[in-house]
């Protein structure tokens, strides 16, 4: 390539990979896979290779990260916090190993293997044996000062034996059942979903408030210590047994290998078991082990020269948009969905991709008719990787989004720190739709056999415009159907009378205030016992709570301040709707006193009806498996829990037997 377009084209890759570095490392919000990144990063370092002369000092190969954001602390690490360079392949690996030999005048070298988690670097500092500092990696030199959300993380020890100052690093990430959990509260809440684990433990961490990280059962895991000379450790494996001897977790998969045979051994093994891990991991990390020879190596711009980070390969199908159509949430959220052509993606067929926002259409300047590269990010949500550009046909326009909502052409508006567009028509109907579905959704106040088609006709019919509506349908009313008869109609109106006698934390869950799902409305139920009292709690009460945050507290007060809402709850309390709190007092059984994981499905239950059963019988119920899990329930596709608790030798209950003991002890 001639000069000046070399020229040219390192400052449009600049200007990507430092757009790209933004999302990622401050906004928690990438728009591209690490694949592209990692292509975009090659490419950008073979040009400046091949024109050294144009290579600045400031350029992305030479540069870790981005500068830390103005709304935190900036914290200077004692030591430069580096990001490792990559190998793709196996011929790369052995390219690596050929010049570790090389350099090191060594024949045989001992590496250091272990996972590479997929979360956010972070630096521990630890003064006379107690906790003091934690900050973000930042740009290497200078991160985000985040102590207070580090203390909140359970597995961090706060203090250690050690009484030398100690820094270690590590990284802080969310196990894929807890990313499914948060999720799920999101999508109850009508927020939007984080897009892979990673991007969810690293917006619990860096978000002002500690008590939403408290909310989040993130977990840390310590892979350095950077003053490694002033605790004499010698090697990498040396290094990882003194950690776990001072309380911190390290992973269960680390090795040391003699050879670069074990590490490619090692390496398909991993690739091949990834999906059935508790957490995601990207690759994996091979260092060289001696400390002696890291520091003959030395390090090579923004990475150390004797470490790499071995990457899988993306599992992606190709597919084509067929059309993109726009749903709207409960909160009038207007989420794009990319309808495509059915694919099978790392085992599951997939139909429809989430968007997610203008911006990232925008972004990946995705246009229907378009084939597209489909992955499922962290092996759970489906994403577009990229457009296939080659294969687009001629023709084709950009895709406009609406500037109205496309289901009652009402206004839309973003609100402020969002990049998600709302209709802010009250009266909307699907808006309407949504919230009623919630309403009398399971989890909710449980309306048996009033689901989506029956919901759809009453707002269509102009029956129901609020929960209240609900319970002033008269036998006359609901004759209006089709194929409605003396029977359903009888089933129907008994349902809805049934369903006002309910606990107060589905009541307030049913109501669909953003950012309170189940357990935020458990956690509102238990402490203050009644409606009454929750319609009266200020912001100061509930910042108080653990796992209610600035957001949550912020729109409960709203919610609950505005007067329609308030004169919707005293009409459903009027037409006898009563919210009441159950304490829960536990029966005999043999789920007493244990601590018990449920996971998979289970015939006739509900994953909520399946913990309140559990807490019933006495069980303590955990969200993930681990040492101290006394009992697994696995109903169907259990999947890597069930897994992890076969490892550990934890007791497992089959669904049928978790029935049988409901039906004999409750």
């Amino acid at each position: 390539m001639k000069e000046s377009e070399a020229k040219e084209r390192i400052a449009e890759l600049s200007r990507l990979i430092a757009h790209y570095n933004k999302l990622y490392y401050i906004d928690d919000n990438p728009s591209i896979e690490d694949a592209e990144y990692d292509a975009l990063m090659r490419e950008l370092g073979s040009l400046e290779k091949e024109h050294p002369s144009l290579a600045k000092a400031d350029s992305p190969t030479r540069t870790v990260g981005t500068a830390a954001a103005s709304r935190f602390e900036k914290f200077k690490h004692p030591y430069p916090m580096f990001s490792l360079s990559n190998v793709m392949n196996e011929d790369e690996f052995l390219e690596f190993h050929r010049r570790m030999q090389k350099d090191t005048g060594a024949l045989s070298i001992t590496y250091t293997i272990e996972e590479k988690f997929d979360g956010l670097a972070v630096e521990l500092i630890y003064h006379g044996g107690k906790f003091a500092t934690g900050s973000t990696r930042g740009d290497g030199h200078e991160g985000e000062l985040i102590t207070a959300n580090i203390m909140t993380i359970s597995n961090v020890p706060k203090t250690i034996a050690e009484k030398k100052e100690l820094i270690v690093r590590g990284e802080v990430l969310l196990t894929k059942a807890e990313f499914e959990r948060i999720n799920r509260e999101r999508e109850e809440a009508d927020e939007p979903l984080f897009a892979n684990p990673r991007n969810a433990a690293a917006g619990s961490l860096r978000v002002l408030d500690a008590n939403i990280t408290k909310g989040r059962k993130l977990r840390f895991f310590a892979y350095q210590v950077a003053n490694y000379r002033e605790v004499s450790l010698t090697g990498e494996a040396a290094t990882m047994d003194y950690l776990k001897k001072l309380g911190f977790e390290i992973s269960d998969r680390i090795r040391t290998v003699d050879s670069p045979e074990a590490v490619l051994a090692m390496y398909r093994d991993f690739e091949a078991k990834r999906r059935e891990l508790a957490y995601e991991i990207d690759g994996l990390v091979i260092k060289v082990d001696d400390h002696a020879l890291q520091e003959k190596l030395g390090v090579v711009s923004r990475s150390p020269r004797y470490a790499v980070a071995f990457k899988f390969k993306p599992v992606e199908a190709m597919s084509v948009i067929e059309e993109i159509v726009i749903q709207v949430g409960r909160t009038g959220a207007l989420t794009p969905v990319a309808k495509i052509r059915p694919v099978p993606v790392g085992g599951v067929i997939v139909s429809s991709v989430t968007l997610h926002n203008p911006d990232e259409i925008k972004a990946k300047d995705i246009r229907v008719s378009d084939t597209v590269a489909v992955v499922r990010a962290g092996d759970v949500i489906p994403k577009i990787l990229r457009v296939d550009i080659a294969q687009r046909r001629s023709g084709t326009e950009p895709y406009h989004f609406p500037d109205r909502c496309p289901v009652c052409n009402g206004e839309t508006a973003v609100t402020e720190g969002e990049v998600i567009v709302r209709c802010i028509n009250d009266a909307c109907p699907a808006k309407i739709l949504k919230t009623i579905e919630h309403f009398v959704s399971k989890d909710c106040m449980n309306i048996e056999g009033l689901g989506k088609e029956f919901a759809a006709e009453l707002v269509t019919k102009g029956l129901v415009k609020d929960f209240a509506d609900i319970y002033r349908l008269t036998g006359d009313d609901l004759f209006t159907f089709e194929r409605m008869g003396d029977k359903l109609r009888d089933k129907l109106l008994t349902a809805i009378e049934k369903s006002k006698r309910t606990t107060l934390s589905r009541f307030i869950c049913a109501l669909g205030i953003r950012h309170v799902g189940e357990e935020t409305a458990a956690l509102l139920a238990k402490r203050y016992k009644s409606i009454d009292a929750v319609m009266t709690l200020t912001h100061d009460d509930l910042i108080s709570m653990d796992s209610i945050g600035e957001e949550g507290a912020t729109s409960i007060v709203s919610y609950f301040s505005d007067r329609n809402n308030r004169a919707l709850i005293k009409g459903m309390l009027s037409l006898g709707v009563t919210p009441s709190h159950e304490e829960i007092i536990a029966v005999e059984s043999p789920l007493t006193g244990k601590n018990v994981v449920i996971t998979g499905s289970i015939e006739g239950y509900t994953r909520s009806q399946a913990k309140e059963a559990a807490e019933r019988m006495g069980a303590n119920v955990q969200s993930a498996v681990s040492k101290t899990t006394d009992i697994l329930i696995a109903g169907e596709a259990a999947g890597s829990k069930l897994k992890k608790a076969a490892e550990l030798g934890t007791k497992i209950i089959d669904a049928p037997e978790f029935v049988a003991i409901i039906k004999k002890h409750m």
